[in-house]
This record gives structure tokens, C-alpha cells and sequence, in this order.
């Protein structure tokens, strides 16, 4: 299960594997089926040999997640208020729904600074991730554990930038 709770909180089932083959998969759209029942089609892009492969099985309504914002603070800082910061507070929940475990990716991203004026720093608050820049994104997290069943777990991230008074910064998501 993989779910990216600041885009959308649907959490979506998942299957991958490594293309162990000496040749190969070829990229074109494979039929997806979930419990022997035909779901839709999904492309698949050419693979080479220890490659990984992720297809996604659609939505899975039985593991809830929800993204809320805990805190939200804007200010100055020093004594001649010489600095900008923004510090921010999410808490995401998960719970496995099912009667069974079931292995969880949860996303989230940081700030990323492309200015050394600006300094971007992660709050100890943090649950700590399992990686960062994950697939080479900078700025992205994720959180990957076993969920048993019923289990439910708090993801929390929290994070401060802080740029001099004299610029402006606009923070917006990235796009995926």
C-alpha cells in the first residue's frame, strides 16, 4: 500500500518485482487483476534485467489515511527581526483496516532550498524516515513499516525555513 496524503489521501495497493529475466519486459499496457477479477490496464515501461517494476491495483478502502496540519507559524527572528522564518507541523494517520498485515509506503516532502540564503531544516518532532530523496527527489520522504492488522499508526514531520527579511520566498508543493 502507498499513499502520497498531501496530494491525496487514498491509499493505493501495489504490487512490485525485479525483472530477473536476461532479456527485457518489453513496455506496453499489462491487464491488471486483483483476486482473479479484472481491475484495468496499466502501462509498463521497458525494464531492463534487475530493474524494478511497481503497478498500481487502485484504491484500497480498507486502510484510512489522513494528513492534517497541526501548526502553522510565520515570524521574524533575531533581535533586529533580520530573518523570515516558516515553521510547519503535519501529523498523518494510518490504519490498517485489514484482518491481515500489510506492508505501508507513506510520502511526504521537505522544503528544498536552491539558494544558500535560505536554510531549510527538519524539527526533531519528525518521525524519523526510512529514506530520504527517495527515486532521487529531493526533499522526499518516506515512512515504510509493517502494519498489522487493525493497526493504527502517527507519522508526524515538521519543518523551519528560515530566509533574510530582504526576499521573498513562495513555498509550494513540487509537482510529482
Amino acid at each position: 500500500m502507498r499513499a502520497v496524503p498531501a496530494l491525496d489521501e487514498t491509499a493505493f495497493l501495489e504490487a512490485g518485482f525485479k525483472n530477473t529475466e536476461d532479456a527485457p519486459l518489453l513496455p506496453g499496457n499489462v491487464s491488471i487483476y486483483r483476486d482473479g477479477v479484472f481491475v484495468g490496464r496499466s502501462p509498463m515501461p521497458l525494464t531492463p534485467k534487475d530493474q524494478a517494476v511497481r503497478l498500481g491495483f487502485g484504491a484500497d478502502d480498507k486502510v484510512k489515511v489522513a494528513r492534517t496540519v497541526v501548526r502553522k507559524t510565520e515570524g521574524t527572528v533575531g533581535i533586529t527581526g533580520s530573518s523570515k522564518t516558516d515553521e510547519r507541523e503535519f501529523k498523518t494517520a494510518i490504519r490498517n483496516g485489514h484482518d491481515f498485515p500489510i506492508r505501508v509506503s507513506i510520502e511526504d516532502q521537505i522544503p528544498v532550498s536552491e539558494n544558500e540564503d535560505i536554510a531549510v531544516e527538519m524539527l526533531q518532532l519528525t518521525t524519523p524516515p526510512t529514506a530520504r530523496d527517495l527515486h532521487d527527489r529531493r526533499g522526499v520522504l518516506e515512512w515504510a513499516f509493517e502494519a498489522a492488522p487493525g493497526e493504527a499508526r502517527d507519522i508526524k514531520l515538521g519543518w523551519r525555513v528560515r530566509w533574510p527579511k530582504d526576499k521573498a520566498v513562495v513555498l509550494s508543493p513540487a509537482s510529482r
